[in-house]
C-alpha cells in the first residue's frame, strides 16, 4: 500500500493522464482511421484503462477500494469492456498475510485462532476494502471469519482526508455537487464501517425484519467471537450475481431481480432499514432459491416522514402529478428556494416524459449510449426556461442519509442491466412496489381522498329529487297510483349504486394485489351496476 502523502498525487495524475489519452483516441484517433480499427483501438483502450484503474485502486487500498467496488457496478452507464477488468475489486483484492490477521485475535482475544476454531484456511477466502474473510470450522459448524486489517484506521482516515479535499475542489471550483452533505454521509458511513459491533447490531435487525420472508435469508452471528475488529457467522454458500447467467433476450422475468428488487421495496419502504451496498460480492443466491444478504456494515436508516415524502414522489410520477413530484422534492429539503416551484415543476414533467420516452424506445439498458441519453436536449430545455445548469445544481440539496440510497440505486441499476439488459428495474419495481407500498398506503388514500369525491359527484342529485326524498323520508310524500312506479325506480336507483360502488371497489382491492381475474369481474360488475344506474334514472326523470 502506497504511503499516504503519495496516494492524492497518484489520483491526480492518473486522471489527467487518462483524460489526455481519451482526447487523442476520440479527436485524433478516430478522423484518420476507419470505423472497424478504430473500434478495435477503442475497445482495448478500455480494457487497459480498465486494468490499470484496477491496478491503482488495489495499490491504494482503503476507502478507494469502495470507490473502485461502486463503479465497477455502473454497467447502465460505463462501457462493459472496461467495467469486466474491475470486476476483482469486489471479491479479489490482494490479501493480507494471514500473521497480521492472527495478530488481531491474539490482541482481542488473547489466544491465536488456530486454538479458537477447529479448522482455519489460513487463505484469504474474501479480502474487502478494510477487512479479510478466512473460512474456518467452529463447534462442527462451516463459519465465515471476518477480521478487520490491523491499521485500516488510520488509514481509512487519511483516505478521507484526500477525498473531502477533491471533493470540495470539484463543489468549490468545478460544479455544485452537495460537497457538505456528500462528505459528512461519506465519513459516518465508512466509519460506521469499522466498528464490526455495529456490522452484528445490523445483521440482527434486518434478521428479524425478514424472519417471515421466505425468499431471503440473512446468516446467523455466531456471537461470543464478535467484537470491535470481528465478526463470525455461519457461511453460506450460493453464486453471486456475476456467477449467474442472465435470462435469454426478451424471455420471461429474472426470478433472481424478482427476489432482489422486492427486498429493497421492502427495507427501504417498509422496515424503513436498508442494506445499503448491494455489489455482487453481497448478494448470494443459495440453491434453496433464497437470497442471502451479507455484510452488514453499511445500512442506514430512513424516517417515516422520508418513505412517505418518497412513496408520494413516485405515485406523483406514475400518475404525472408533476406538482405532487415538485412540493414532495421540496418538502424533502432536495431542492432550495432559489429554483421556482414553476421551474421545478416544468424540468419534473420535461425529466419524467424524456424517462418514459427512453423506457419505451430502449431494448438495451447495458451501457446506454450518448446518443439514448441525448444530454444536449436537456441543456436547450433548461435554455427554453431560462435556468442555467449551475442555476439548477446550486439548487439541489442531498437529505440525510440519501447518498446511500443513491449509491443502492446505482448499484441495483448495475445489477439489473447486468442479468436483465432487455427490462429496466422500473418494469420489475411495479408489482412489488404495488403489493408492499401502495397496498398499505396510496391505494387507500386515493380512495379516501379522491373516492369520496367521485361518489358525491356521481350521487349528487337535483333540487327536484332531493325535495322528493326529504318528503319522502319524512312521511310528508303522499304518492298516487302513478308514483308507486317511481318509488320503486328509485329502490333501484339506490339499488344499483350500492352495488356498483361495492363492486368498484372489491375491483380496486384485487388490482391492489395484482390478482387480474378477480379484479376484472368485479369490475365488470360494477359497469354492468352502474350502466342499470344509469338507466334506470333515465326512466325516472322521463316520469317526472
Amino acid at each position: 500500500m502506497k504511503p499516504n502523502k503519495n496516494r492524492s498525487v497518484s489520483v491526480y495524475s492518473f486522471v489527467l493522464k487518462t483524460y489526455l489519452q481519451y482526447l487523442y483516441l476520440t479527436k485524433w484517433i478516430k478522423r484518420i482511421s476507419s470505423k472497424e480499427n478504430y473500434e478495435r483501438k477503442r475497445i482495448l483502450f478500455l480494457k487497459k484503462k480498465g486494468i490499470e484503474t484496477k491496478n491503482l485502486f488495489f495499490q491504494l487500498g482503503g476507502v478507494y477500494i469502495k470507490i473502485g467496488q461502486f463503479v465497477s457496478n455502473l454497467f447502465h452507464i460505463l462501457p462493459e469492456e472496461f467495467l469486466w477488468e474491475l470486476q476483482d475489486l469486489q471479491d479479489k483484492i490482494p490479501p493480507r498475510d494471514f500473521f497480521e490477521i492472527n495478530t488481531r485475535w491474539q490482541l482481542d482475544f488473547g489466544k491465536p485462532m488456530s486454538e479458537l476454531f477447529e479448522t482455519l484456511d489460513k487463505v484469504s477466502y474474501a479480502s474487502a476494502s478494510t477487512a479479510q474473510v478466512h473460512i474456518g470450522t467452529y463447534q462442527n459448524k462451516k463459519v465465515a471469519i471476518k477480521t478487520l486489517y490491523p491499521g485500516i484506521e488510520e488509514t481509512a482516515k487519511s483516505d478521507l482526508k484526500t477525498i473531502s479535499k477533491v471533493v470540495w475542489i470539484i463543489d468549490r471550483f468545478v460544479i455544485q455537487i452537495s460537497g457538505k452533505e456528500v462528505i459528512e454521509q461519506l465519513q459516518s458511513m465508512i466509519h460506521a464501517e469499522l466498528d464490526l459491533r455495529t456490522e452484528l447490531k445490523n445483521l440482527k435487525i434486518l434478521k428479524q425484519m425478514f424472519a417471515l420472508e421466505k425468499d431471503f435469508y440473512i446468516p446467523n452471528p455466531i456471537e461470543e467471537l464478535c467484537g470491535r475488529h470481528t465478526l463470525v457467522t455461519e457461511f453460506v454458500e450460493g453464486k453471486k450475481i456475476t456467477e449467474l447467467e442472465g435470462e435469454p433476450l426478451y424471455s420471461k422475468r429474472n426470478p433472481n431481480l424478482e427476489k432482489l428488487i422486492k427486498a429493497y421495496i421492502l427495507m427501504v419502504f417498509d422496515y424503513r432499514f436498508f442494506h445499503a451496498d448491494p455489489h455482487p460480492g453481497n448478494l448470494i443466491f443459495m440453491e434453496t432459491g433464497e437470497l442471502c444478504l451479507i455484510d452488514f456494515g453499511a445500512v442506514q436508516s430512513i424516517s417515516e416522514e422520508e418513505t412517505q415524502i418518497l412513496e408520494h414522489i413516485l405515485v406523483g410520477a406514475m400518475r404525472k402529478d408533476y406538482h405532487l413530484v415538485s412540493e414532495s422534492m421540496y418538502e424533502l429539503g432536495a431542492v432550495t428556494e432559489s429554483l421556482s416551484k414553476e421551474e421545478l415543476t416544468k424540468i419534473v414533467k420535461y425529466s419524467l416524459e424524456k424517462l418514459n420516452r427512453i423506457l419505451a424506445d430502449t431494448n438495451h439498458f447495458r451501457n446506454l449510449s450518448l446518443d439514448t441519453l441525448r444530454p444536449g436536449d436537456d441543456l436547450r430545455f433548461l435554455k427554453e426556461i431560462q435556468v442555467s445548469l449551475k442555476q439548477l445544481l446550486a439548487s439541489l440539496k442531498l437529505p440525510p442519509n440519501f447518498l446511500s440510497l443513491h449509491r443502492v440505486l446505482a448499484l441495483l441499476l448495475g445489477n439489473f442491466s447486468y442479468l436483465d439488459p432487455t427490462r429496466s428495474m422500473i418494469e420489475y419495481a411495479e408489482k412489488p412496489f404495488s403489493q408492499i407500498v401502495l397496498k398499505g398506503s396510496s391505494f387507500k388514500k386515493l380512495w379516501r381522498d379522491e373516492g369520496e369525491e367521485f361518489l358525491t359527484s356521481l350521487f349528487s342529485l337535483p333540487k327536484e329529487l332531493n325535495d322528493f326524498l326529504y318528503k319522502w323520508n319524512r312521511g310528508e310524500f303522499q304518492p298516487k297510483q302513478d308514483h308507486k312506479w317511481a318509488e320503486l325506480k328509485l329502490r333501484e336507483i339506490l339499488t344499483f349504486g350500492i352495488l356498483g360502488t361495492l363492486f368498484f371497489y372489491f375491483g380496486m382491492h384485487y388490482a391492489e394485489k395484482l390478482w387480474k381475474e378477480p379484479s376484472i369481474i368485479f369490475y365488470i360488475l360494477s359497469g354492468l351496476s352502474f350502466w342499470s344506474l344509469a338507466k334506470s334514472s333515465l326512466s325516472f326523470w322521463k316520469l317526472k
